[in-house]
């Protein structure tokens, strides 16, 4: 981006509401079978349990909004979970760790709904046997069977479902909503197996030593043309890319909306312009980093103590519940994860990362993230459950 253009969106960003339309929050079920979106809920002619209970599997938090998931269909309340290796992150996640984060998160999504409509999923990880950590073999991730059980118990945070979103605005808590934290932590510490951890911070030393970890972090992965190409890939430059495209991010999920929104993407971002100037593009991202994490008054992160494919997978269901629980609370979250990546440039600030958190030798942080209060955003798009379909 040129000077003038960063200086139209630096001036932009302090316009008043009254400029803006609000944005349109797509996350309430609506019972009709007229313009249904993934974030309205299933389809309500739909009566293939695997189908309904899919609807809401896809809603998952995944990165860059990749959608890494295929289905193969097998008997009439059965299927299988493949990776979709069309969809992985080659340069920001080499070693596929967070996809396979990915598909756990979407799992999580898959037991609650089907909980919730009298369905037992009995679930297989890796049937096939697993794989090592440097590839993805083509194998399924699990086997899932849905048993209809009359007397089966609902989870309430399937609830949260339709409206659990990863917010990247600016939190607006002034102080660390503690109560909500510790309700949140006392929760999942109750739910989480052996080796598998969760940590949560708002402590001030902490907080400016994370600050810094998370705008450097993306400095490391925007000094690089390959990383910025990634991201620059699946981002949505406009209404019409969403359209086109149902996955990625764009400016609606940092809140951006209405004339703002408009003027942005018809005016002055452009994909062109991004892929011809990605330095810029990248400087742009590091100052929206900075201006998140300074609005941060609470970071927590995931570790485990093994790291094989499947615990990548148990931690993503995890991760999940922790987005469900937080959003039944009224705060949001938003992974920044950066600093995580296995990419050498990365191995310097990591290892600094880690020793700081004084996290033991051996063991893993799978997810770095920040929780706080933000006003909501728009969801991010998703595909339609066909496309996910083998054969």
């Amino acid at each position: 981006m040129n000077t003038q253009r960063r200086n139209f969106i630096k001036i932009s960003s302090s316009l008043t509401g009254a400029l803006l339309i609000p944005g349109i929050f797509t996350g309430c079920v609506e019972e009709t079978t007229k313009n249904v979106t993934p974030w309205n809920g299933h389809n309500y002619e739909e009566k293939d349990i695997r189908f309904i209970v899919l609807s809401y599997a896809i809603l998952a938090p995944n990165p860059h909004n990749k959608q890494p998931w295929l289905i193969q269909l097998k008997d009439e309340q059965s299927f299988d979970l493949y990776v979709d290796t069309n969809r992985t992150l080659p340069q920001t996640d080499p070693f596929f760790r967070q996809i396979h984060i990915g598909q756990g998160t979407f799992l999580e999504n898959l037991n609650l709904a089907a909980q919730n409509f009298g369905y037992k999923a009995v679930i297989k990880y890796f049937p096939q046997g697993q794989y090592s950590n440097s590839t993805i073999e083509h194998k399924p991730i699990a086997s899932i069977q849905l048993v209809q059980e009359k007397d089966i118990s609902k989870d309430d945070l399937f609830d949260q479902i339709l409206l659990r979103q990863s917010n990247k605005r600016e939190y607006n808590n002034k102080t660390a909503p503690f109560k909500k934290l510790a309700i949140l932590k006392n929760k999942i510490k109750e739910e989480l197996e052996s080796g598998f951890s969760l940590n949560i911070t708002s402590k001030k030393d902490h907080l400016k030593k994370l600050r810094e970890v998370a705008v450097n972090s993306m400095k490391i992965e925007s000094a690089d043309h390959d990383r910025d190409m990634e991201t620059i890939k699946m981002f949505r430059f406009s209404t019409e890319e969403v359209n086109l495209y149902k996955d990625g991010f764009g400016l609606a999920q940092t809140g951006v909306t209405g004339v703002k929104k408009f003027v942005l993407e018809n005016i002055f971002l452009s994909r062109k312009s991004a892929q011809k100037d990605p330095i810029s593009f990248g400087k742009e991202a590091i100052s929206m980093t900075k201006n998140q994490v300074d609005s941060t008054t609470t970071f927590a992160w995931l570790s485990t103590k093994n790291n094989t494919r499947l615990d990548q997978v148990k931690i993503g269901r995890v991760y999940e519940r922790i987005n469900l629980l937080a959003t039944s609370l009224g705060l949001v979250i938003h992974p920044i994860s950066q600093v995580l990546q296995e990419y050498q440039d990365m191995d310097g600030l990591q290892k600094e990362f880690l020793e700081y958190l004084n996290v033991p030798k051996n063991h893993t942080v799978q997810m770095f993230f920040r929780i706080g209060i933000a006003q909501k955003v728009e969801h991010s798009p998703r595909r339609n459950i066909n496309d996910l379909l083998i054969g």
